[in-house]
């Protein structure tokens, strides 16, 4: 009797890195980035602790395979005195593929161009 294992179906499907930067058009990306190095260099220099929290919440959208994804950072920078906070809330449409990977185009639809940006050679 052998022992064959399946492969794993709830592997990570979703490219973390692609999915930051397609949310709202890279601005989360920016943000976030932004965030980080604020909080970062205000606790180096207040000599106390900042947060970053990022939220995600999906809801699917009726009769499609998509979702909307709601995406909010929430930050907190120590000042001299005390703190400054920001919140910014955002949503992005998001194709859901096999396993549940997001994407912002459905992983179907043929390719017109390739990763440089010059187009793809049509398919036979």
């Amino acid at each position: 009797m052998s022992t064959v294992t399946k492969p794993e179906t709830t592997a990570a499907a979703t490219d973390v890195a692609e999915f930051i930067t397609d949310l709202d058009g890279g601005t989360f990306d920016r943000s976030l980035s932004m965030a980080l190095s604020q909080v970062a260099a205000a606790a180096v220099d207040n000599k106390r602790e900042g947060k970053v929290s990022i939220e995600f919440k999906f809801k699917q959208i009726p009769g499609t395979t998509q979702v909307h994804c709601a995406h909010t950072i929430k930050f907190s920078r120590p000042t001299m005195d005390g703190e400054a906070s920001e919140k910014v809330s955002r949503t992005t449409a998001l194709h859901v593929g096999k396993y549940g990977k997001l994407t912002l185009a459905p992983e179907n639809q043929m390719s017109f161009l390739q990763k440089d940006g010059n187009l793809a050679a049509p398919s036979k």
